[in-house]
């Protein structure tokens, strides 16, 4: 369809469900989303490498509880395709996203994140110029 959601785009995939209340998905639009079952709030996205196409599930390891999505595409409904399995660690108690996540990862973040690097150069590239001229 190629409508940005702020829940995503359409699914084709099922949902994993945790016992605390959390729904993950992935979708087409290349992130896997958590989300509180009983206000259908989102509460947290990760960014994949190439759409999530595919059932997320959740697994304990070490004391930690992960979840985990193959994240392939699918050419027939016109995505990019990879072929990556990726696995997060949920948030301990206390711990708050990355800066990098709240901004870089999320979507249309990418484009703002270039864009502010872009502006850097530019303003750096001038002020060298001006200083070598005064010399």
């Amino acid at each position: 369809m190629g409508l940005a959601f702020k829940w995503g785009t359409p699914l084709v995939n099922g949902l994993a469900l945790t016992e605390g209340g959390l729904r993950f998905t992935g979708a087409m639009d290349a992130y896997l989303r958590a989300f509180d079952v009983r206000s259908g709030a989102e509460l947290w996205q990760g960014r994949l490498p190439v759409p999530g196409i595919a059932s997320p599930m959740t697994y304990l390891w070490k004391g930690e509880q992960y979840v985990v999505i193959a994240a392939g595409g699918n050419s027939e409904e016109g995505t990019s395709i990879g072929d990556a399995t990726v696995a997060f660690r949920l948030a301990r108690s206390g711990e708050a996203p990355s800066l990098w996540s709240r901004t870089f990862d999320r979507p249309g973040g990418r484009f703002l994140g270039g864009l502010i690097a872009a502006l850097l150069v530019i303003s750096m590239t001038t002020v060298l110029w001006r200083l070598r001229r005064r010399a």
